[in-house]
C-alpha cells in the first residue's frame, strides 16, 4: 500500500514538475472579413474550455477582442493547439497554430444567416436587421440555381414577384424579365441593371420582327459569365429603388461580382459538358404524305380556291391536263399513270424535324485565382462557352476575362480597379422575308411528301413555299443555308474605378468612374443562288420606258451587308457615408451625386453584285428616289444623352426596434429639354420597420426568432426614349415629275414641350418572421403601384395639321402579394432537407388609355396591359360559318353582326354601316397575356456527400393568342399544316367547333368580310388558349469527394454533377406547339432540354 501511494505521489510530482516547466507563447494577429476584406472590431480571440481542462490549465476563460484595426494579442500555453475566432454574423473559425509561428491573418466568413442580412443595393451595405425596403437576394452557385448559361436564367422560380419567360430557344437570346408586372405603355419595361454599383446600359429588350426573332439583339448582361458572379440582388419596392431615380420604375437587379479574400492563392477549375437532345417536331401535329394528298384531291374535287394552282396533286393532274376531268368525275376519271403518281406521292415522306434539328453537344471552360493578403487582394478569371443549337450553322461563342484588384493604400484609402471584357460570336441563319429559312417555321409549312433533293444529289426546289399566290421563284432550305449566312461579334469592355476614404468607423467618402462599351458587328451575305438574291431581283424590276420593256437595277451577284453598333457610356458617382451608435440609438446618412452621359451610334451599308472569291460589290444605278429608299446602301444614326442626379439617404434605429428611413433624388436628363421645369424630376421614399420580437414582451416566446412589419411608400420613374420633345422629321428626296425631283421633310411627331418623365407611386406592406432558430422562415408583401403621366396617344385637334400625339397623360396600376417561405425541413448529422417556396400575385389595370377613332380593338382601360380582346363565337351554323355572340347575347352570323350588304356588282363584295366606335363593342375581354399568379418551388436534400435538387417553376392564369390553325377564305394547298385541318366543318363532319372553308360563290359578302377584314378571324376565341404550366426548370445531383483524397493529390475540394434542365412541363394544353413559352409566335424556337454534366476543383 505505502508503495502505491509513493508511485502516485511520484508521478503526481512529475506532472507538477513538467508544469511548472511549461512556457507561454504570446500570438499576434489580424482579423479581416471576407465580405468586404475590412477589419473586423471586437472579434472574439479564445482557446476552448475543453481544451484549457485538457491541458489541466485552471483559468476558466482565455480570450480577449481586436482593436479598431481588426488586431489581437493574446498570451497562451506553448501546448495549446487551436484559436478559436468568432464575429457576430461570422462563421466561427477554427485556427490550427503552427510551431514557431506566431503571427496569423486571419479572414472571418459570413455565415449564411449573414448573407441574407446584408443587402448590397448598389449604393450602399445595409444589415437587414435595419432593412425597411422589398429585397430578395440570390446566392449564384450551381448547387442553388444549376448550370446556367446566363445570368437571367439564373432568375427562373428564384425570387417572388419577379417572373422570367423565354422569348426564344436561340442560343444567345434573351429572356424576359419582369418584377411585379408592367409599369409603363410605351417606355422600357425592363429591369434596370446594376455590375458593382455601375447601372448597365443596353439591357433593354427591344422590339423585334416575328419572323427574325432569332436575331433579337442581345441583353448586355449576355456577356457576363455567372461563374463570376456571387449574389444578385433583386430591389421592389420604392424604399429599395428611388435612389435609383427615373429609371427605376421597374424593379432594379444588383450584380455583385466575386472578389479576392485574403489568404494564400487559390485556384479553381470548372468544366461542363452538355448535351441537348434533337428538337421533337411531334407536338407540332402536322400532316403526313397521306393525309396531305388526300386534303388536296378533296379540295380540288369541290373547286376550292381555284385560284390557288398550288400542291403536288394540282401540279401532277395539271401536267397531265387531268384537272378537269378530276372535278367532274372524281378519282375514277384519272389514269393509271396519275394514279400511280398519286401514291407515289403519298408514299414519299421527309421528316423534316429530323433532317433540319440535331443533337448538339457544348462545352464550357472557367478558371479562377484569387487570393491576397492586409494590403491587396485580387481576382481573376478566364471563361469560355460555346453553345450549339439544334440546327446545324447555329452557334454562339462566349470569352470572358474578368480581372479585378483591391489595394488599402494605408487605413484610411482603399483603390480598386475592376475590368470585365467578354467576346461573343453568334452565328444564325439569314432571314428571309417570308421567316422561311427559319428550320421551326419551314418544318411547319414544307409539304411532308417534298424532297429536298433530286436522285443525283442536286436541289429540289419548292415553289410553292414562297407566299400564297406566287410561284414563280423556287425555294431550297439547304441551298439557302450553304448560301447565306448572319455572323455577329460583340465586343463588351467595362471598367470601374473605386477610391474609398475610411477616416474612421463612422465616416467615409467613395467614389466610382464606370466606363462600358459595347460594339457589335453583324456581318450577312446572300449569295446569287439564293431565294433571298432572287426575291431581291425580282423586287428590283421597273418598267423603262425608254427600252419599252422591264429591267432590275440591282446587278447580278449576291449581297453583303453589314451593321455596326456601338453603345458607350460613362458614369461617374461620389458620396458619403456617416454612421454612429450611441446607447440604444443608430444613425446612418448618405449622400451623393452621380453624372452619366451616353452615346449610341449605328452605321448600315449594303453592296451588291457581291463576289464571294473576290470580295467585290458593283455600282448600283437607281431609276428613281423611291426605289433608293426600298433598297438603301448607307445609313447613319447617332443619338446622345446626359443625365445628372443628386441623392441622400438616411435612416435610423431604436433599440434595434424601431427603424425609419428615407431617400430622395433629383434627376435631371437633356431628353426633356424645352420646358426647364420638367427637366428635372424629384423622386423620394419613406419608410419603417417594428421588429415586435425585440419588444420587451416577446421575451417569453424564445421560439420566434424575428417578427418584423414594413411599410414603404415612395415616387418611382421611368424613361421612354422612343419620344421627343422636340418637332421630328425625315429628310428625303421626292421625285414629284418625271426626271424632276425635290429636298423634303416628312414630318413624324407633333411637338411637345410639357414631355415629362413617367412617374409610379409604390406602397408596400410587409411582414418578416422566422422561428425555432431559423428552420422556418417567412416574408409576406403587399404591394401597391400607380403609374402616372404615362406616355400614352391623345388625339389633337385637325387645325394643329397632326391627328395625334404622344404626351403624359396616362396611368395604371399594379397591385398584388408575395410570398416568401424558406423551411429547414431535417437537419441530421449525415442528411439535411430544405425548402424554398415562392408565390406572387399580380394584378394590373390600365386607369386612363386613349386609342386611335378608327381603331378597331377596345381600349385597355379598365383592363392589364396584355389585355387580350376577341369575337366569342357562339358555335357553328348549318353551313359550317362561325356564329357570334351579339351585345345581347343572341347568336348571329358574321353577316348580321356587321349588317353586311352586297353591292351587287358581279363578285364577292360587301359593305357595312357599322363605326369603328360600335365594331368595338363587339369584342369581349378574354384575359391578359401576363401570368397573373406566379413563383417557384425548390427543395434540395443531401445525404454525406450527396446533394439532390430540384426547382419548379410555375406561370397560371394566363392566356396566349395562337396563330389560326387555317384560312378558311384562302388556304395554301403549296403549304402543310396541323391536322385541325381534318376536324373541320363538312356536311360529313358537323360536330366540331373548327369552322368550314368558305367558298366565294357562296355567301359572297361574309367570305369578302372575311378576306377584307383577317384580323377578325384571327381574333376568335378559339385561338385563344389558357396559358397554365408548371417548368421544372432542373433537377440536379451532385456528389462531393471526400477530402482526405484529394489532399493528397494536392486538391482542395472537387465536386461533380449529372442536371438536368427544362425536363418537361406540365399542366399547359399546348397542342399544335413545342413549349408554352412559343405558343404566341410560331418562328420562336422553344428552350431546349439539356443534360450537364460539370466538375468542379480548386487549389
Amino acid at each position: 500500500m505505502k508503495k502505491r501511494l509513493l508511485f502516485i505521489f511520484y508521478i503526481l510530482s512529475l506532472y507538477s514538475a513538467v508544469w511548472a516547466q511549461t512556457t507561454n507563447v504570446t500570438i499576434t494577429g489580424t482579423i479581416f472579413s471576407s465580405e468586404d476584406n475590412m477589419p473586423l472590431i471586437g472579434a472574439s480571440v479564445y482557446v476552448e474550455n475543453e481544451e484549457l481542462e485538457d491541458q489541466d490549465i485552471r483559468e476558466s476563460t482565455l480570450g480577449v477582442i481586436t482593436n479598431f484595426d481588426g488586431e489581437f494579442s493574446i498570451t497562451i500555453p506553448q501546448n495549446i493547439k487551436n484559436l478559436y475566432c468568432s464575429y457576430i454574423g461570422h462563421e466561427t473559425f477554427v485556427l490550427p497554430l503552427v510551431k514557431g509561428k506566431t503571427d496569423y491573418t486571419i479572414q472571418l466568413t459570413p455565415t449564411a444567416q449573414m448573407l441574407d442580412a446584408v443587402v448590397v443595393t448598389g449604393y450602399q451595405t445595409i444589415e437587414r436587421r435595419k432593412l425597411t425596403a422589398a429585397v430578395s437576394n440570390v446566392n449564384i452557385s450551381e448547387e442553388t440555381v444549376g448550370a446556367i448559361k446566363s445570368i437571367d436564367q439564373a432568375l427562373a422560380g428564384q425570387i417572388a414577384g419577379l417572373q422570367v419567360t423565354s422569348l426564344s430557344g436561340t442560343p444567345g437570346a434573351p429572356m424576359k424579365i419582369r418584377i411585379r408586372g408592367t409599369s409603363s405603355l410605351q417606355g422600357t419595361q425592363d429591369p434596370l441593371w446594376v455590375l458593382d454599383g455601375i447601372p448597365l446600359e443596353g439591357t433593354d429588350i427591344p422590339e423585334h420582327l416575328d419572323n427574325d426573332i432569332t436575331n433579337i439583339k442581345q441583353s448586355s448582361i449576355a456577356g457576363l459569365n455567372p461563374a463570376d458572379i456571387d449574389n444578385i440582388t433583386v430591389l421592389k419596392d420604392a424604399a429599395a429603388t428611388a435612389i435609383y431615380g427615373a429609371r427605376a420604375a421597374n424593379g432594379v437587379i444588383v450584380i455583385t461580382t466575386k472578389n479576392g479574400k485574403i489568404g494564400k492563392p487559390k485556384v479553381s477549375f470548372s468544366t461542363r459538358m452538355t448535351y441537348t437532345p434533337t428538337l421533337s417536331t411531334k407536338r407540332l401535329n402536322l400532316l403526313n404524305s397521306e393525309e396531305k394528298v388526300n386534303l388536296e384531291l378533296d379540295l380540288l374535287r369541290n373547286k376550292y380556291n381555284e385560284d390557288n394552282k398550288k400542291g403536288g396533286v394540282y401540279h401532277i393532274l395539271d401536267r397531265l391536263d387531268l384537272i378537269n376531268a378530276y372535278q367532274e368525275s372524281g378519282y375514277e376519271a384519272l389514269t393509271d399513270e396519275a394514279k400511280a403518281q398519286l401514291l407515289h406521292l403519298q408514299s414519299q415522306s421527309t421528316d423534316w424535324g429530323k433532317i433540319l434539328f440535331r443533337d448538339a453537344l457544348n462545352q464550357e471552360y472557367n478558371v479562377n485565382i484569387s487570393g491576397g493578403s492586409e494590403k491587396v487582394t485580387y481576382y481573376n478569371s478566364l471563361g469560355f462557352f460555346t453553345e450549339k443549337g439544334n440546327v446545324k450553322g447555329v452557334q454562339a461563342d462566349r470569352f470572358n476575362l474578368v480581372s479585378k484588384t483591391s489595394y488599402r493604400i494605408n487605413n484610411i484609402v482603399k483603390i480598386g480597379a475592376s475590368i470585365f471584357a467578354n467576346r461573343r460570336k453568334n452565328k444564325i441563319y439569314l432571314t428571309d422575308k417570308y421567316g422561311m429559312s427559319n428550320p421551326l417555321f419551314y418544318s411547319r409549312k414544307a409539304n411532308p411528301y417534298f424532297l429536298p433533293y433530286n436522285e443525283d444529289g442536286g436541289y429540289n426546289y419548292d415553289y410553292d413555299i414562297q407566299n400564297n399566290t406566287d410561284t414563280d421563284l423556287g425555294f431550297n432550305i439547304f441551298e439557302e443555308r450553304k448560301n447565306t449566312s448572319s455572323k455577329e461579334t460583340i465586343n463588351a469592355l467595362s471598367s470601374i474605378f473605386d477610391l474609398e476614404l475610411r477616416f474612421n468607423d463612422n465616416l467615409k467618402i467613395t467614389s466610382q468612374l464606370g466606363l462600358q462599351l459595347d460594339e457589335s458587328t453583324k456581318e450577312q451575305i446572300a449569295e446569287e443562288n439564293s431565294f433571298t438574291m432572287r426575291d431581291i431581283h425580282k423586287s428590283s424590276q421597273y418598267w423603262d420606258s425608254a427600252s419599252s420593256s422591264f429591267k432590275r437595277f440591282i446587278p447580278d451577284g449576291g449581297v453583303h451587308k453589314v451593321n455596326k453598333n456601338s453603345n458607350s457610356q460613362i458614369t461617374w458617382k461620389a458620396l458619403g457615408e456617416y454612421r454612429n451608435k450611441w446607447n440604444q440609438h443608430e444613425f446612418e446618412i448618405m449622400a451623393g451625386t452621380e453624372i452619366r452621359k451616353n452615346w449610341y451610334e449605328t452605321l448600315f451599308t449594303a453592296g451588291y453584285g457581291f463576289d464571294k472569291k473576290t470580295l467585290t460589290t458593283k455600282p448600283v444605278i437607281f431609276p428613281d428616289e423611291e426605289k433608293a429608299r426600298q433598297f438603301p446602301l448607307h445609313t447613319k444614326t447617332y443619338r446622345e444623352n446626359a443625365f445628372a442626379s443628386f441623392f441622400s439617404t438616411t435612416s435610423y434605429s431604436f433599440r434595434n426596434t424601431y427603424t425609419i428611413g428615407g431617400s430622395i433624388r433629383m434627376d435631371g436628363s437633356d431628353l426633356f429639354g424645352v420646358d426647364k421645369k420638367y427637366r428635372y424630376l424629384p423622386l423620394y421614399s419613406v419608410s419603417g420597420l417594428w421588429r415586435i420580437s425585440n419588444e420587451p414582451f416577446m421575451k417569453s416566446t424564445d421560439w420566434i426568432d424575428n417578427l418584423a412589419i414594413r411599410a414603404s411608400y415612395g415616387l418611382q420613374g421611368n424613361i421612354d426614349k422612343n419620344t421627343s420633345p422636340y418637332l421630328i422629321g425625315s429628310y428625303k428626296v421626292e421625285t414629284i415629275l418625271p426626271d424632276g425631283s425635290e429636298d423634303m421633310i416628312t414630318v413624324n411627331s407633333a411637338p411637345n414641350d410639357k414631355l415629362r418623365w413617367e412617374k409610379t407611386h409604390s406602397i408596400n406592406a410587409g411582414i418578416d418572421f422566422s422561428m425555432n432558430n431559423q428552420a422556418i422562415n417567412l416574408s409576406l408583401d403587399y404591394y401597391y403601384r400607380k403609374g402616372v403621366d404615362l406616355i400614352g396617344m391623345q388625339t389633337l385637334p385637325l387645325e394643329t395639321g397632326f391627328y395625334s400625339n404622344t404626351i403624359n397623360w396616362a396611368s395604371m396600376t399594379n397591385k398584388g402579394i408575395e410570398i416568401a417561405l424558406s423551411t429547414r425541413n431535417i437537419t441530421t448529422e449525415n442528411f439535411s432537407w430544405y425548402t424554398n417556396f415562392n408565390f406572387a400575385y399580380n394584378a394590373n389595370k390600365v386607369l386612363k388609355e386613349k386609342i386611335r377613332e378608327d381603331a378597331t380593338l377596345p381600349s385597355r382601360e379598365g383592363y392589364s396591359v396584355g389585355a387580350l380582346f376577341v369575337f366569342e363565337t357562339a358555335g357553328l351554323d348549318e353551313d359550317g360559318y362561325i356564329l357570334f355572340k351579339n351585345k345581347a347575347g343572341e347568336k348571329v352570323t358574321l353577316k348580321e353582326l356587321y349588317r353586311l350588304e352586297d353591292p351587287q356588282w358581279g363578285f364577292p363584295m360587301a359593305t357595312s354601316d357599322v363605326t369603328p366606335d360600335e365594331e368595338r363593342s363587339f369584342l369581349t375581354h378574354k384575359g391578359s397575356s401576363e401570368p397573373p399568379y406566379t413563383g417557384g418551388f425548390i427543395n434540395t436534400f443531401t445525404y454525406k456527400n450527396w446533394e439532390l435538387s430540384f426547382n419548379l417553376a410555375f406561370n397560371f392564369g394566363g392566356y396566349v393568342r395562337t396563330t389560326p390553325s387555317y384560312n378558311i377564305t384562302d388556304f395554301d394547298k403549296g403549304k402543310n399544316t396541323n391536322k385541325d385541318i381534318l376536324n373541320r366543318w363538312t356536311p360529313d363532319n358537323k360536330n366540331t367547333n373548327l369552322p368550314a372553308l368558305l367558298a366565294q360563290d357562296y355567301r359572297g359578302d361574309e367570305f369578302y368580310w372575311y378576306m377584307f377584314r383577317p384580323d377578325i378571324y384571327r381574333n376568335l376565341d378559339i385561338w385563344v388558349k389558357k396559358l397554365s404550366y408548371m417548368r421544372l426548370q432542373n433537377l440536379r445531383l451532385g456528389y462531393r469527394l471526400p477530402e482526405k483524397a484529394l489532399n493528397k493529390m494536392g486538391v482542395s475540394t472537387a465536386s461533380v454533377a449529372l442536371e438536368g434542365r427544362n425536363l418537361f412541363v406540365a399542366g399547359a394544353s399546348y397542342k399544335n406547339y413545342l413549349d408554352p413559352e412559343s405558343m404566341g409566335n410560331p418562328f420562336s424556337a422553344p428552350m431546349p432540354k439539356s443534360i450537364i454534366l460539370s466538375l468542379n476543383l480548386s487549389f
